[in-house]
């Protein structure tokens, strides 16, 4: 389906996931997955930085392998790739993104099933619309799963989208990062009004993953979730700045504690 593809021809320097197809003397065929099996070649100089006395050594039939594009000819269909010029942190990534790709098709391909919904009424009513707004199945999914309710551009029957909704809420479960700090409020002139503006403007950071409660006063504890400990990280951060941004008067105090004091607190 079309989670899996990608519009138009490969562009030089995209890495591809491909599958090999047969083993020739001087390279290797591959199928490029994301383009609906479009062959490319891998040159045997563009195997390995070492000199290759075999290919089945690096490349064997029916082995996946992340590539890179090194030249594009959407006039003759040729593609050339390269398995040297990929680095491990590439590949790695783009596996990733090529699992969650995968992950993503074989649960709506289930729901469609499920519920009899024909694959050309889910392509036209989910698929289509999030590629033309840019946005990526995998993580709308995850946000279905967090409980993010349908928007309106997505038109499919609601038999359908009620079990994609149950579906990605059972088999989606993403890991949860957390950011943890306590705070130091106290403001002079705007006493307890200034704090809890300064509060309730750090949680509009984020509803949903920020929670602030009051260990004692002038304390409070900020705990901040995120999808990977940066995202955490930084919106704790945010919130941080937000308190400094409402508790500005002379005599006003915004002050992180230490470390220490946020890992004794849950």
């Amino acid at each position: 389906m079309s989670v899996l593809r990608k519009e138009g021809f490969p562009r030089e320097g995209e890495l591809v996931v491909a599958t090999v197809k047969r083993v020739e003397r001087h390279g290797a065929i591959v199928a490029l997955e994301e383009y609906d099996g479009l062959d490319a070649f891998v040159h045997v100089s563009e195997i390995s930085l070492k000199w290759v006395r075999n290919i089945t050594d690096y490349l064997r039939v029916g082995q996946r392998a992340v590539l890179k594009v090194i030249r594009s000819n959407p006039e003759t269909l040729q593609v050339d790739v390269s398995l040297r010029r990929v680095s491990n942190k590439e590949r790695e990534e783009k596996m990733i993104e090529w699992s969650r790709k995968v992950k993503a098709a074989r649960l709506i391909e289930a729901v469609a099933k499920e519920t009899n919904t024909p694959m050309h009424v889910v392509e036209q009513g989910l698929v289509q619309p999030l590629r033309e707004r840019g946005i990526n199945v995998y993580s709308f999914l995850e946000e279905l799963a967090m409980g993010e309710p349908l928007p309106g551009w997505i038109k499919v029957p609601e038999a359908f989208a009620a079990k994609l909704a149950e579906k990605c809420a059972r088999d989606l479960k993403r890991p949860v990062h957390v950011a943890k700090a306590v705070v130091k409020l106290s403001s002079r002139r705007g006493g307890v009004d200034a704090i809890r503006r300064a509060v309730e403007e750090a949680i509009s950071v984020d509803p949903r993953s920020v929670r602030i409660t009051v260990i004692g006063s002038p304390r409070f504890f900020v705990r901040v979730e995120g999808r990977s400990p940066e995202e955490a990280e930084s919106r704790l951060r945010a919130c941080v700045e937000r308190m400094r941004a409402v508790l500005t008067n002379e005599g006003d105090v915004v002050e992180v504690l230490p470390a220490a004091e946020a890992k004794e607190k849950k």
